[in-house]
């Protein structure tokens, strides 16, 4: 079975993950809100990761890079364990469309790209556009 995690400083994943149960209806999603409290973040991320089982592959999505989350999470990566950081509404959108497929890396890696592409902006493309209708 295919999970998903999302984990931020902060609130950012519980309001990504409220977001996306809103908008796609799936939930079951995983949810680590980092240092509201003095809770460890090891032992957070490892109450989450020992709910998943051995069989089943994980999406987790973090924040920021060079961040304490994603660090954090690092030791878990394997083939079933795929962690995404630079989290976005897009890519996290697309992993959940894809959930009963197949999702190969080069699937990841098309999904990150497609949701890159989805930071724009809007300033330069409305000029771009009023000057197509010139």
């Amino acid at each position: 079975m295919k999970k998903i995690v999302i984990a931020s400083h902060h609130k950012l994943a519980f309001g990504m993950k409220k977001t996306v149960e809103f908008l796609t209806g799936f939930t079951g999603i995983y949810e680590l809100s980092a240092y509201l409290d003095n809770g460890d973040i090891r032992e957070q991320i490892k109450e989450i990761m020992d709910n998943i089982k051995e069989d089943d592959e994980v999406f987790v999505f973090t924040d920021i890079l060079g961040g304490s989350v994603t660090q954090n999470f690092f030791p878990y990566c394997s083939d079933k364990v795929h962690v995404i950081c630079g989290m976005n509404l897009p890519v996290i959108l697309s992993v959940i469309t894809e959930i009963d497929e197949d999702i190969k890396k080069e699937d990841i890696y098309r999904m990150i790209e497609e949701s890159r592409e989805s930071i724009v902006y809007v300033n330069e493309c409305m000029a771009a556009e009023d000057s197509n209708d010139e």
